[in-house]
């Protein structure tokens, strides 16, 4: 196990993991401030619930063809053409701040993702050798968990001296970024990928990776997009604490994913992930119950880093039973099961909020726990090599 695998990636693989920080810098700013954005529009939980629920379906529907279109029409493009719906969605949620118009720059958001998302995860696998990917990967969702931690950081500081729209209009600054930084990476996987075959082995491979991130997904919707409030209300923690709170569990995570690859090559991917999001459940469900916001924050930053930390070996792991052709196809089929429930998710979670502080974990943990046993179940059997360096 050493950090010396890290080295040896080339100039595009560093490319996409600038954009990776770009991203997760300018998303994080908004997805951490929206809901207070929101609430200090006047709309409650069910109606917060209706915009987040109506971008995460768009996204779930454009990821029905977004893998194969991303395949034919080319994965750069794609991702170039994603985040200038991202930017164009923003743009009508900063200006036009109404319900339905917030809800239709969601959807073109959602709908942006769905585009973006498996284009670059299939870019990002094709700058790698298949026995480095975890860490490529790694390195990837590291930096953008630091940058994650940055701006959560700066929207709560900002917040002190500008309005949460103000805030939230920032996104518009770093989005152009991003589209600037993907314009430099050669379209290497543009020449192969121009067919795909969905035969019923691809299905099944699919299908049984889907399923636990589905559970995963309506698990997360109905709890994880009202954090930041639940701890507001339960507590009456100030926006500054909780971003503080927020931003603290991203750089831990961020910095614990470099070394996560390491313990993926001793103990096997699925007992990582399984071992991991299964102690995860069991935070979720005691969260709660927490008799002060010390220990709540304590609870929460174990359980999202626990439950988050595995995603790069998740990904890493699911790529391998896919040729190069499939993998942003896979990659689009796999984010829709879990996107779909996690926008049905979001609008019963704020249903549930609405009603009570404490259903909706335990659900959650429930749904958590589910999807653990039916991965085992499913991979429990499945071996993972670690990547070994050659020799000097």
């Amino acid at each position: 196990m050493s950090l010396q695998n890290y080295r040896g990636f080339g100039r595009d693989a560093w490319l996409l993991v600038a954009y990776s920080f770009a991203s997760a810098f300018g998303g994080n700013i908004a997805w951490f401030i929206f809901p207070f954005y929101l609430k200090s529009l006047g709309f409650d939980y069910t109606n917060i619930g209706v915009v987040f629920s109506l971008s995460t379906l768009a996204q779930a529907a454009v990821l029905l063809f977004s893998g194969p279109f991303g395949a034919r029409v080319g994965y750069k493009r794609t991702v170039l053409l994603g985040v200038s719906m991202m930017f164009l969605g923003r743009l009508v949620q900063v200006l036009h701040p109404t319900l339905w118009m917030l809800a239709l720059g969601g959807v073109l958001i959602g709908m942006g993702m769905a585009l973006e998302s498996p284009s670059f995860m299939a870019l990002l696998s094709g700058e790698v050798e298949d026995g480095k990917r975890h860490y490529l990967f790694s390195l990837s969702s590291g930096i953008g968990t630091i940058a994650s931690a940055l701006g959560i950081l700066v929207a709560g500081f900002l917040s002190r001296w500008l309005s949460y729209g103000g805030v939230f209009s920032l996104v518009l600054v770093v989005i152009p970024i991003r589209f600037a930084i993907v314009l430099f990476v050669r379209p290497v996987l543009e020449r192969h990928s121009r067919g795909l075959n969905l035969d019923r082995s691809l299905l099944v491979r699919i299908g049984r990776l889907a399923l636990p991130g589905a559970l995963i997904g309506l698990g997360a919707g109905i709890a994880i997009p009202y954090m930041g409030l639940w701890f507001n209300q339960r507590f009456g923690t100030s926006l500054e604490s909780i971003g503080w709170l927020f931003a603290f569990q991203q750089f831990i995570m961020g910095i614990g994913m470099f070394l996560l690859p390491m313990i993926s090559d001793r103990f096997g991917s699925v007992k990582t992930i399984v071992s991991f999001n299964g102690t995860a459940s069991i935070l979720i469900g005691a969260l709660p119950f927490s008799p002060a916001f010390p220990v709540a924050a304590v609870i929460y930053i174990l359980r999202t880093i626990l439950m988050n930390i595995v995603n790069p070996i998740w990904n890493s792991f699911m790529m391998g039973f896919f040729e190069e052709g499939e993998r942003s196809t896979a990659m689009a089929l796999n984010s829709l099961a879990w996107t779909a429930t996690f926008g049905v998710g979001q609008y019963v979670g704020g249903v549930l909020f609405d009603m009570s502080l404490v259903w909706p974990f335990l659900i959650t943990a429930f749904l958590y726990s589910l999807s653990m046993v039916v991965f085992w179940g499913f991979f429990g059997r499945a071996e993972t090599k670690g990547y070994k360096p050659p020799s000097a």
